[in-house]
């Protein structure tokens, strides 16, 4: 009889060794789901820039589209600048969680192109863009205009230097197209980079995978 209560008193602990061993294990899987399911709502709602970054807001923006026949202009002094720019900046932007499955998460790169930017060009003016550059954009672009010239950045930081010095290059004037398809989720930037003064502006494109359809909407109201 002795034997038989020791032999429960064993067989109860036994069970109390592993129930508890459970409770702990499922107490640990339940935190790692909560962790996991906490991590995920973060990546679901963080956004992260796609466009190219730009040190401040243009002064100019010019837009085309080939539903309206005249050029649609709007200053910063405009109701409707600020609006845009949200509308710009939510539509060239994605979730952190999008952007590991589409391969974002790793930026953009930035290309030299063996193309002229402006039609015309002389004492360190453009105006206007050229045909290879017109025949890139398309019928729907935007036109971004500075007053003061900008740097372009690679998309860890740092500067984009001259192809062939370590001058810094800078901007005034960048295009960039837009499309009324929702299928569509490439825009391409287009920048009139200088080196210096004397030198004939180069292009500089900038590629990023994002839908403009919201934007062109819009622009389409305006």
């Amino acid at each position: 009889m002795a034997e038989t209560k020791k032999q429960q008193t064993i067989d109860d602990l036994y069970v109390a060794k592993v129930r508890r061993k459970r409770i702990v294990t499922n107490s640990i899987l339940l935190s790692l789901c909560l962790l996991f399911a906490i991590v995920i709502i973060v990546l679901a709602v963080v956004r992260i820039d796609l466009k190219p970054r730009f040190d401040v807001a243009p002064d100019y923006i010019d837009v085309k589209i080939d539903s309206k026949t005249d050029e649609i202009n709007i200053i910063k002094s405009d109701e409707d600048f600020n609006e845009f720019m949200d509308v710009y900046n939510n539509a060239l932007s994605t979730t952190v969680l999008t952007s590991i499955f589409t391969g974002n998460v790793y930026g953009y790169t930035v290309q030299w192109l063996d193309k002229d930017f402006y039609q015309n060009y002389s004492n360190g003016y453009g105006s206007g863009i050229s045909s290879t550059l017109s025949s890139s954009l398309g019928s729907n672009y935007v036109h971004f205009s500075f007053t003061q010239p900008q740097k372009i950045y690679f998309s860890n930081g740092e500067v984009l230097t001259g192809r062939y010095d370590s001058e810094q290059a800078r901007y005034q004037d960048c295009y960039f197209t837009i499309s009324g398809d929702q299928n569509v989720a490439q825009v391409d930037f287009y920048f009139g980079v200088k080196i210096n003064q004397a030198q004939k502006p180069q292009t500089v494109k900038i590629s990023v995978e994002a839908q403009s359809y919201e934007l062109y909407e819009f622009v389409k109201g305006l």
